[in-house]
């Protein structure tokens, strides 16, 4: 798994509240804020233990119903060719719409990625199709054929990535949005908490908007779990980011590692110049 370090401008509406400067002790660890929602962080966070990097919770979104979602269920009676599921938040909700049913009619779920298709497993679902690479793009572009009749359970602020793609190749998309998020509020604790971050873990835009509208600030560096995290962090200013270019948590832990040591190799350069 590669990743990359993306050094951008500071844009104009961003300048006045970005963070431009992360103070290390010699030999410590940068801090990770962890941005998911609450109870989403734990496996993100172990493994960052495990390996001795520090972080802090600090949920920056949280989910609600979308006004579509009671129409899910009458919909999984139908037939489909295809339920196309893009995040394990819409897995979730599929399985509680799904646990509902006495009787569902004959369809199969194509997952974008790993966690994704591990939630839908855990709940019952199988899963009979994942792509190459865990990105929207690649799922619909590599969903087998016939093309036929999809059902696109998503979020209100998904992008139209799937519905536009598959329609192109001639699928008959239906898209509902079944959930959505929104900024989750936080007290003064979890507010002085986040000064002692130097890396924000950032698993969807969303996320990193809440960050900014939580703190004030844009953060110096982020850890994306993928390129879409990255592209939203590049448009609001970030100067480092970091992420993999394969979607999942394996590189989103990975692209944390690289931030830190890019992080702690700045902060020690100057002493080193010192030193000679």
């Amino acid at each position: 798994m590669i990743s990359f370090q993306v050094s951008v401008p500071v844009s104009n509406h961003a300048r006045s509240g970005v963070c431009l400067t992360c103070q290390l002790s010699s030999g410590e660890w940068p801090i990770v804020g962890l941005t998911r929602e609450l109870g989403k962080n734990d496996k993100l966070a172990k493994l960052l233990r495990d390996r001795g990097i520090p972080c802090k919770e600090l949920p920056c979104i949280e989910f609600v119903d979308g006004d579509d979602r009671p129409l899910l269920a009458g919909l999984l009676r139908g037939e489909w060719d295809w339920v196309v599921v893009t995040s394990p938040e819409a897995a979730l909700v599929l399985s509680e719409e799904w646990f509902k049913l006495d009787s569902f009619g004959q369809w199969k779920v194509a997952s974008v990625g790993k966690a994704t298709a591990d939630m839908l497993r855990d709940k019952g679902i199988s899963v009979s199709f994942t792509p190459s690479r865990a990105t929207a793009e690649d799922l619909c572009k590599e969903l087998p054929g016939p093309v036929g009749k999809v059902l696109f359970p998503a979020s209100k602020l998904a992008s139209d990535t799937v519905f536009d793609h598959l329609s192109e190749r001639g699928f008959s998309v239906t898209r509902i949005n079944t959930y959505s998020t929104q900024p989750a509020q936080w007290d003064k604790e979890q507010k002085k908490s986040s000064e002692a971050v130097d890396i924000v873990a950032v698993g969807s835009p969303s996320a990193l908007k809440g960050w900014i509208a939580q703190t004030g600030r844009v953060p110096h560096t982020t850890a994306c779990i993928g390129g879409t995290s990255a592209k939203a962090s590049k448009k609001e200013g970030v100067k480092g980011v970091f992420f993999p270019e394969n979607p999942g948590v394996d590189g989103w832990v990975k692209s944390v590692e690289d931030a830190c040591e890019h992080l702690r190799a700045r902060q020690e350069a100057p002493s080193s110049k010192k030193a000679d």
